[in-house]
């Protein structure tokens, strides 16, 4: 629906006295009403209210005879409300039925973890993560609180829903945009598109000049040039589809084999290029990393260094963050490439260097009890460098995917979710899997190709994150309709996450799930063995430890120094910069000894949260992770930054996951780091107005308001920041937050430069 309007939860009393929290989306504000009076009002930030869980707390205190609502533990309203003794309550989220206070208004929210204290220590407590059934179950007292029309959270984690049946002539092949969440089906005749945000397909017939698409066809879609490519190493071909004119550039030979089934594909922005991997075919498993480049129209085999690749192919393939190495686990093949020479399943996960063209082994899992082979790709979740892909058997026709989770830096994997059933006939088979960062879902995608030139694909979806693999869930317990409690002196705990989502009327809004890794909030980064520089100094150890405090002033800024000099342009600090800065009034041999006794303290401390390595390489000191072992956000930062190419959505989107912890080490001041800073401000909000200028404001509203929110915390007196933030609230239809957001800049203005702000709300938001 356009706008939503509803009770959170109403406490109604046996006195008939109604104690309520309503929302109202129109005005994007939080009413806090006891009886027939509104008591106060307060907001959420929208980026916090639509992607994190929020706290809401409602006290009630007899002595005072009031009601206290609580935001983040914060009070935000009070008013008074008269208290008996023994008086007890209902409590109802959402629609209430209660005689005389009935009202089937509701806002789209998610609801969890449901606290009743009472005199300061816990009484019931109703965590809401239910499977199924129409009830509740309290951990505490083993209460039930009853539940009508319930849409369970955590199926929709656990299970895979089916999507979408297309069955098409000849060999289809597919490509994903990850940044419009649209899949695209490639098919002889016609190209049909699934867009994730509404669940719709859409089909285009080619205009003319189609022949059955050859065995062996991949596709993959570029965001940078938003094309489509059909690609066939067997002719070294590759075409683009003219969305416009519905019609492909080229044609290929129709043949019914390839050298290259199952071959790993991705586009590299790096170097213009489209790679492809592996691949099986007459009998020969290939090893072969062949490159197409856009902007020559060349194919190369190309030449590769590094540790042996064995000829592979039913291996998954994902690229890191900055987009210039590819991770590939597993597969099946041989160490000669040879079919009849001993062939064998591979459990490595490999690293391909696209700079230095260089492979390495990262590690291998142990060997598994039952054999399987890998779906197409991996997803690689940025924030925490782990990954998700499909695994299934291929000892049988009826077979099915299971996804796992996985990290890069060590071997093991986690079973996730159910099982997709799968018909796997071998080069007659095909599994993908792919993510969608603004829905939040997994999605899967199965190939099968009958002996009648026919292709069933079937498309499933997850929501993200998924959770672990579980038995089958037991039945709930039928329990009782309402809850009974005392008043006096209780705490009411409810956290609720609110979303705006428009949703079919008459149909329950859905859920989206809390942590969200293409875009986190602050905070949500992981805190085992990381070192944070962008808002608050902070270092975790292996355990999640917070060691920030283990660096004494002169340690840290040691540290800082080698660090960022090491990644700000890889050249690393001289020995004399070093001494100069921190100690600079003593004798050349003092200051060397002074380094040598504080660096063996730096490592002692580092060394707690990963492998590093400190040392002279040209004649200056470098500081540099070892195995990937620490995660450290100002070395992705920069090389994220190195990239050369237009600002894409996931970029952008992984750049703001950085930086949304607040400005470059905004608490430390050294003289010496005031230019670095100023230079990692100017890069962040030129980046962001780069892609806010060239975007679709009535598409990408809520976006642009987080990355308006990201060029405030360097420059909270950006004008063009301002113009489009104000914007954007308007095309959402929050024009009061518009007015505020206007009015707060000017008071800051003013407060800084002493002077009026010089543009009007009108001239600030293009109107009139």
């Amino acid at each position: 629906m356009e706008t939503y309007f509803g009770y959170i939860v109403r406490v109604i009393t046996t006195d008939h006295q109604n104690i309520d929290l309503v929302y109202n989306q129109r005005l994007a504000v939080f009413h806090c009403v006891i009886g027939e009076k509104v008591t106060g009002e307060f907001r959420i930030d929208t980026l916090q209210l639509y992607r994190g869980w929020n706290t809401i707390r409602i006290s009630f205190d007899k002595k005072a005879g009031e009601a206290v609502f609580y935001s983040r533990d914060k009070p935000v309203c009070r008013g008074k409300l008269a208290i008996r003794e023994n008086t007890c309550a209902h409590i109802y989220f959402g629609a209430t039925n209660f005689e005389g206070h009935q009202t089937l208004d509701l806002p789209p929210m998610n609801i969890k973890d449901v606290r009743i204290t009472q005199d300061g220590s816990l009484r019931n407590f109703y965590p809401l993560s239910e499977s199924q059934g129409t009830s509740a179950d309290d951990t505490e007292e083993k209460d039930t609180a009853a539940v009508r029309n319930p849409v369970w959270l955590k199926p929709r984690h656990q299970n895979w829903d089916r999507v979408q049946t297309i069955e098409t002539a000849g060999t289809p092949s597919i490509a994903f945009d990850q940044q419009k969440e649209v899949l695209y089906i490639i098919t002889a005749d016609s190209t049909f598109r699934l867009t994730f945000r509404d669940m719709q397909v859409r089909g285009d017939a080619l205009a003319s000049g189609h022949t059955l698409l050859p065995a062996g066809n991949q596709s993959v879609y570029d965001p940078v040039r938003q094309q489509i490519y059909n690609v066939l190493v067997d002719e070294k071909k590759v075409r683009r589809y003219d969305t416009l004119a519905r019609r492909w550039d080229n044609e290929f030979t129709y043949t019914e084999l390839t050298e290259y089934w199952q071959a790993n594909k991705f586009v590299s922005q790096l170097d213009s290029s489209i790679y492809i991997m592996g691949g099986y075919g007459q009998l020969r498993y290939k090893n072969l990393v062949q490159r197409y480049h856009f902007p020559t129209h060349t194919w190369e085999t190309v030449p590769v260094k590094g540790e042996h690749f064995m000829p592979r192919y039913l291996a998954a393939l994902g690229l890191n963050a900055g987009g210039d190495t590819a991770f590939i686990l597993g597969g099946y093949g041989s160490n000669t490439g040879d079919q009849s020479v001993n062939p064998k399943y591979n459990y490595e996960l490999n690293a391909y260097s696209i700079r230095d063209r260089t492979f390495h082994t990262i590690w291998r899992f142990p060997e598994p009890a039952r054999q399987f082979c890998f779906a197409n790709s991996l997803i690689i979740d940025t924030a925490t460098r782990e990954y998700y892909t499909l695994i299934y058997p291929t000892d049988k026709f009826n077979s099915s995917l299971q996804l796992i989770k996985g990290s890069l830096a060590e071997p093991g994997y986690q079973l996730m979710g159910d099982s997709i059933p799968y018909s796997f006939y071998d080069i007659r088979s095909f599994a993908d899997l792919y993510y969608c960062p603004v829905s939040k879902k997994l999605v899967a995608v199965t190939l099968y190709n009958a002996k009648e030139n026919t292709c069933q694909i079937r498309v499933h979806t997850l929501d993200f994150p998924p959770n672990a693999l579980v038995p089958a869930a037991t039945a709930r317990k039928k329990g009782i309709g309402a809850w009974w409690i005392a008043l006096p002196g209780l705490l009411l705990i409810l956290i609720i996450l609110a979303r705006r989502k428009k949703t079919k009327p008459g149909k329950t809004a859905g859920n989206t799930p809390a942590f969200v890794p293409s875009e986190p909030t602050p905070g949500q980064q992981p805190e085992r063995s990381a070192v944070f520089l962008f808002g608050q100094f902070e270092a975790f150890d292996k355990e999640g430890n917070d060691i920030t405090k283990l660096f004494t002033p002169l340690l840290k800024e040691l540290f800082l120094l080698v660090l960022i000099h090491t990644y700000k342009d890889g050249k690393g600090i001289s020995s004399e910069q070093l001494f100069d800065i921190l100690w600079n009034d003593k004798p050349q041999k003092d200051a060397r000894n002074n380094y040598s006794v504080n660096i063996v303290k730096l490592k002692a401390i580092l060394e707690k949260a990963g492998e590093w390595h400190i040392g002279k390489e040209s004649g200056k000191w470098k500081l540099d992770v070892l195995n990937q072992s620490v995660q450290v956000d100002y070395a992705h930062f920069t090389q994220l930054c190195a990239q050369k190419n237009v600002p894409s959505r996931p970029y952008i989107q992984e750049l703001l996951a950085i930086v949304n912890r607040g400005a470059f080490l905004k608490t430390v001041q050294y003289e010496w780091l005031d230019d670095i800073k100023s230079d990692i401000s100017g890069q962040v909000i030129d980046l962001f107005l780069q892609y806010i200028s060239t975007a679709d404001l009535h598409t990408e509203a809520e976006l642009v308001l987080r990355l308006t929110h990201a060029i405030f915390l360097f420059d909270a007196l950006n004008e063009e920041a301002l113009s489009y933030r104000c914007r954007s609230l308007i095309i959402l239809g929050r024009h009061g937050i518009a007015q505020e957001a206007y009015q707060k800049f000017a008071k800051e203005y003013k407060e800084s430069y002493g002077q009026e702000f010089g543009r009007s709300f009108k001239e600030i938001t293009n109107q009139g």
